[in-house]
């Protein structure tokens, strides 16, 4: 009986063995032909043929769904050719399997900064916001990121979450787009009273004035806004103030006449 049961056991051990050899086998075959077709890819993105490289990198995620891989090169592929919403799909989906892999999070953050600014160009401004916001979360310090989505904001007229943003951007320094910001206030201010949303207008343009304090265009609607908002003593003392900078303004004199 103990022979029986030995020969028995050791019958089952190989085939254990066996079959633990043709999985790793298996295995090997399988990462093998990822491997081949990832370097398919990635030769064919190098040589612009951005279509063809991504059929590559789908087979590989048709073949291991968790390889985030295929994914950040799929979400490259599509940056290159300006599908942003295929491109945003595809970083998340690789910053979500590799959070911590240096190359995952600058190529998902390009792509929700290319889809935004794709939105705001085209006029898409809740989408715009809603992607430079996710990419805020990301790069909370970048100042042009900041100017996009306000100027987004602008175009839904949601004036009071523009002076937010540029004045976000203004707080972490401005960089390189630190004109803009401050041109934004301005221009902000301007769009504001001409939509009737002069406590809006009036916000905007006194942050605008932190940074400019002797722009007389500013004064000029900051006290028209004071004005239509029925505020006549404030409009009364920012016309004094434009013609403190200009004696002769005329609007300003006009108004001054009407008191």
């Amino acid at each position: 009986m103990t022979t029986k049961w030995t020969a028995l056991r050791a019958r089952l051990a190989l085939v254990l063995l066996a079959t633990t050899f043709l999985a790793a086998c298996a295995g090997l075959t399988l990462q093998s032909e990822i491997d081949g077709l990832m370097k398919e890819g990635q030769q064919l993105y190098s040589e612009k043929k951005y279509d063809q490289a991504v059929d590559k990198f789908v087979i590989v995620i048709g073949k291991d769904p968790t390889y985030w891989q295929a994914y950040l090169w799929a979400a490259r592929s599509f940056i290159a050719k300006g599908s942003w919403s295929d491109a945003i799909a595809n970083g998340k989906k690789a910053f979500e399997l590799a959070p911590k892999d240096k190359e995952v999070l600058p190529v998902f953050a390009q792509a929700l900064f290319g889809g935004g600014a794709d939105a705001l160009k085209n006029g898409r401004y809740a989408e715009s916001v809603n992607l430079f916001v996710e990419y805020l979360k990301l790069e909370p310090g970048n100042s042009k990121a900041w100017l996009n989505v306000g100027k987004a904001y602008l175009g839904q007229k949601d004036f009071r979450q523009a002076l937010g943003a540029f004045a976000q951007g203004l707080a972490s320094g401005g960089g390189a787009e630190r004109q803009d910001l401050i041109r934004e206030l301005l221009d902000g201010g301007v769009q504001a009273f001409s939509s009737g949303k002069y406590r809006e207008s009036i916000d905007l343009l006194k942050e605008f004035l932190k940074y400019d304090s002797k722009n007389l265009q500013a004064y000029v609607n900051i006290a028209k806004a004071y004005w239509e908002s029925g505020d006549r003593g404030k409009a009364l003392d920012a016309f004094k103030e434009v013609l403190k900078l200009d004696p002769r303004q005329e609007e300003a004199l006009r108004y001054m006449l009407r008191r």
